[in-house]
């Protein structure tokens, strides 16, 4: 992938600038190792420091009126989204009573890779009692995160689409062709349904109690 790319290039180059260092004896070799140091995690944070817009607590719902607003009634899910800047993470996601929760308790999605250029992630469920495709593998597409038009004073929002979920393995979602259209979100652009919109959430929650 372009992350991959983007490493390997910055390392040729620091290596480079390195040995050029220690040929000609311009600057000590503790120095020459401290930059290459920082050169390497900063190369790493840019690569997928665009996921962790998305880290945070977020109410989420599909239901949109006349106006393509999200309409406050259908809000009732909730996320909380972790990741790290090397592309690791969660997702948990629940609904805002109890009774409402699958198996009475949280869904919880491993991170297991993303497509920055296309914004698709790939996730695995985890095998606890409570998910309802257990260990299964899907896809998340979404949108960028926005500090603009956002529904019920928001401060952050963004749309998100579960366009491939419940595959056996990670390769049929990988190979899946089903695409989705976020222009159509308030209709059917996620694969024939409408796509969620999340809304950042000011008050906390837990990990139990969504």
């Amino acid at each position: 992938m372009k992350r991959t790319h983007l490493q390997t290039t910055v390392l040729i180059g620091l290596l480079f600038s390195f040995s050029f260092c220690q040929m000609e004896k311009q600057v000590p070799e503790s120095d020459s190792q401290t930059n290459l140091l920082v050169g390497l995690l900063a190369g790493s944070a840019l690569s997928t420091s665009f996921l962790l817009e998305y880290n945070g607590q977020w109410n989420a719902g599909y239901t949109y009126d006349a106006n393509k607003q999200v309409t406050q009634a259908s809000l009732t899910g909730r996320l909380i989204i972790a990741t790290n800047p090397d592309g690791s993470g969660s997702i948990i996601s629940g609904f805002e009573k109890n009774s409402d929760y699958f198996g009475g308790g949280d869904t919880t999605y491993r991170i297991l890779s993303f497509d920055k250029s296309t914004r698709r992630m790939y996730y695995q469920n985890t095998p606890g009692g409570n998910n309802s495709s257990n260990s299964t593998f899907g896809r998340i597409d979404y949108t960028p995160v926005t500090t603009t038009g956002c529904e019920l004073s928001a401060a952050r929002c963004f749309y998100f689409c579960e366009a491939v979920y419940g595959k056996a393995t990670l390769a049929e979602v990988q190979n899946s062709t089903i695409t989705s259209n976020a222009t159509n979100y308030s209709t059917n652009g996620c694969a024939g349904f409408t796509f969620n919109r999340a809304l950042s959430r000011t008050e906390n929650s837990t990990w139990t109690g969504l």
